[in-house]
């Protein structure tokens, strides 16, 4: 196979064309490949697989689980923990292995408890007390312990993990990644497979550029969707979550154009991730247990504890406006639909008194019921510049959402299963 080449333009000289190398070469193997990860946190393209993940904190190399030791750990300040396993490829059956190998950590991970990864990883720093959360307060002064715990803790009780296999040469088909998923669904990991590509410097030095090239986006309710270079942002959300973010007259509400078409535009779409990024990072919630959950295009799911409840917030572009859905689906979805409908005089005084100048709509449609308050801003199409704005204006809007909806869907739920018991 012929391999891609980088050319260095600029400067003085004439532009250099540079050969690509195997970085399994001159005494480097997986041990290198590792440890210049946990170097180079910055090399991990975590973010651009799913913005929760963004600024992974190196842990630790070899914690032992009771599936085997995990290459490398890292974890972010929302508590968002990346694993990976390094293969410099040498047959395709490595290949194979190596992603069930990385799917048995996950298995185990979430089995355990915030102390049993504490203790796991102070044995493997061999720092005593709460190293793991030390790392990450050395990062970020003034962290509260106990929330980062409780994050850390939650991720691990529902499976919610980045898992990258970063190695050299892959050559692996998305397909084949497909069987190895479907047998772990129950969990809600996101996927990453990663080319590190070096290439050799006129110099004697190695360049090392990260490459995505699959990605699984929605790993949860025996749902896969696998995403490789090129692939449409359609198959990002799982299909009933999809419906969740459309109005009824279906014009969607994440921002895609009339009849289900996203806009490509490569800086629309880097944008949208900044955004996505930004408001995870400074997402907070008076709910202690309230959180956010995997990203999509234009919005950011907001987990509730069943399967037919969720929440995102939401920015779209294309009319200039941004707020929040609650999503209720099925036989369950329409009980409690009902019920809040019940109190809709008093949710609506909350939304309107907590989200400033928003809309809020009551729809149905088949057996998807939602809710939805937005507020349309001036200037009839987004501009870059008023993005801030609008941001600050959803942090604060989404909180009062949560606060509006999440104890009132938990009681109601409750109360239907009393009955229903």
């Amino acid at each position: 196979m012929m391999l891609p080449k980088l050319v260095l333009t600029g400067g003085d000289g004439p532009p250099v064309s540079l050969d690509r190398v195997p970085l399994a070469s001159g005494g480097r193997n997986e041990a290198w490949l590792r440890d210049f990860l946990l170097r180079h946190p910055e090399a991990l393209p975590a973010a651009d697989i799913d913005p929760a993940y963004a600024d992974p904190i190196p842990v630790c190399r070899e914690m032992a689980t009771p599936a085997g030791p995990v290459d490398a750990l890292f974890v972010n300040r929302a508590g968002a923990l990346v694993v990976v396993e390094c293969k410099l490829w040498r047959n395709p059956q490595a290949r194979r292995e190596v992603v069930g190998q990385i799917l048995d950590y996950a298995k185990e991970l979430a089995r355990w408890r915030y102390e049993d990864l504490q203790r796991e990883v102070s044995r493997a720093l061999r720092q005593p007390g709460n190293a793991l959360f030390r790392l990450v307060a050395d990062r970020h002064p003034g962290m509260d312990e106990a929330a980062f715990v409780d994050a850390v803790g939650r991720n691990l009780r529902h499976g919610r993990f980045l898992l990258l296999v970063a190695g050299d040469g892959i050559r692996e088909g998305t397909e084949a990644i497909v069987q190895f998923m479907q047998e772990h669904s129950g969990m809600r990991f996101t996927f990453g497979l990663v080319e590190m590509a070096g290439y050799e410097l006129p110099d004697g030095r190695r360049l090392v550029q990260p490459r995505v090239l699959a990605r699984t986006v929605a790993i949860e309710r025996g749902v896969v969707r696998v995403e490789g270079p090129g692939a449409g942002l359609a198959d990002i959300l799982a299909p009933d979550e999809a419906d969740a973010g459309t109005m009824a007259d279906g014009v969607p509400a994440n921002g895609d154009e009339a009849g289900g078409r996203r806009s490509f535009d490569p800086a629309v779409l880097d944008a949208d991730r900044r955004w996505r990024a930004e408001f995870v990072r400074r997402a907070r919630f008076d709910d202690p247990d309230q959180t956010t959950g995997r990203t999509g295009y234009g919005r950011v799911f907001l987990p509730l504890p069943m399967r037919w409840a969720w929440m995102t917030a939401y920015s779209a572009r294309s009319d200039n406006r941004c707020g929040n859905t609650l999503a209720l689906k099925g036989d369950a979805g329409r009980v409690v639909f009902d019920a809040l409908e019940a109190e809709r005089d008093a949710i609506d005084g909350e939304l309107t008194d907590g989200m400033e100048g928003a809309e809020v709509a009551w729809r149905r449609r088949g057996d998807l019921h939602w809710i939805e308050a937005s507020r349309s801003f001036a200037g009839g199409s987004w501009t870059a510049e008023q993005e801030p704005a609008q941001l600050e204006w959803l942090l604060a809007a989404t909180n009062a959402f949560v606060n509006a909806f999440r104890p009132r869907i938990l009681r109601l739920a409750a109360e239907a299963q009393g009955t229903a018991a």
